[in-house]
């Protein structure tokens, strides 16, 4: 039977401490980055009186914080397992998407918040001149999503793409701060708070995003199912091994970007304990092979019967 691929079975075949390595220089670079445009974003809606670039800049300096959260929870998913984390430390980067996911909830009500409060006050028309700053700004971050969110595909870390998303959320929030800007410019002091209507609007998706984000992480923190694809191959490859008659169950869990597998394997009943002891270890090294994020394999021996009636999850081999 033929297993349709997918981005986690790609993602579990990959190396380790090459996933490790692209998810941290992802987020390096994302730093470095955002730093930069969000200094030059502060410093144009400060000099060219636009609230929603100041605003935007926030959120450039809230992706800054998003990817040094990223960058430390990938390093410390990458710690091995000790006394007190027998499975290791892989949660850690699950943990870095759901703070990230919190930083763009927060963000994005803190930004809401402040606008409001500016619509009252008297307010300067925004300068042109920021447009300059904005456009090239929205080039760089539309490219900077692309490219992580693909690297975190590739990697399976949700991290990364929560990182990505906060990349997505700058552009957002940047082409409201254009739009606002060049409303108030054009419009006169009747459209004078129009970058604050902007800010507030690119503020209410920071939060839908961020929401949305913590969909994924709240499921693998809840050690919901994996990916069908991935189900299916660690099925057929498990029972593919020489002596294997049946699959009776599987389960896997996912660690971040790592696997650990607990299944119960058919043979024969008459196998010696020695004979049954070599097969599981022989299910769990092809595992490992096949998909080197695979950390652990729990395998259970069990007799195979052929009277026992099959469920529907059930994968037998087929005998003649």
């Amino acid at each position: 039977m033929s297993i349709q691929s997918s981005e986690a079975l790609e993602a579990a075949r990959m190396n380790p401490e090459r996933s490790l390595r692209t998810g941290q220089g992802s987020a390096l670079r994302g730093i470095l980055l955002n730093g930069a445009l969000g200094a030059a974003k502060l410093a144009a809606g400060l000099l060219g009186h636009s609230y929603a670039l100041v605003a935007d800049a926030a959120e450039s300096f809230a992706d800054v914080m998003g990817s040094c959260v990223t960058l430390y929870g990938l390093k410390l998913a990458a710690e091995p397992a000790d006394q007190t984390h027998p499975s290791g430390h892989g949660r850690a980067e699950t943990i870095a998407s759901a703070v990230t996911a919190l930083v763009l909830i927060v963000v994005g009500g803190a930004i809401f918040w402040q606008a409001t409060l500016s619509l009252s006050l008297p307010r300067h028309a925004p300068s042109p001149l920021t447009l300059l700053v904005l456009v090239p700004v929205i080039l760089v971050k539309e490219w900077m999503f692309h490219w992580i969110r693909a690297r975190g595909r590739e990697i399976g870390s949700l991290a990364v793409v929560a990182d990505a998303w906060h990349q997505r959320s700058d552009v957002v929030t940047s082409v409201a701060a254009l739009t606002g800007i060049i409303l108030a410019w054009a419009g006169g002091p009747t459209w004078s708070h129009a970058d604050s209507w902007a800010a507030m609007l690119a503020s209410l998706w920071l939060i839908g995003t961020g929401l949305w984000l913590l969909g994924p992480t709240l499921h693998e923190l809840m050690e919901g199912s994996v990916d069908p694809a991935l189900q299916e191959f660690i099925y057929e490859t498990s029972r593919s091994c020489p002596g294997i008659e049946g699959i009776d169950k599987v389960w896997v869990r996912k660690l971040g970007m790592r696997l650990m597998v607990d299944m119960h394997v058919e043979v024969d009943p008459n196998l010696s304990v020695l004979e049954g002891h070599r097969l599981a270890h022989e299910v769990k090294a092809k595992l490992q092979r096949e998909l080197p994020q695979v950390r652990d394999v729990m395998v259970h021996v069990e007799p195979y019967d052929p009277e026992r009636p099959k469920r529907p999850y059930r994968l037998q081999k087929n005998r003649k």
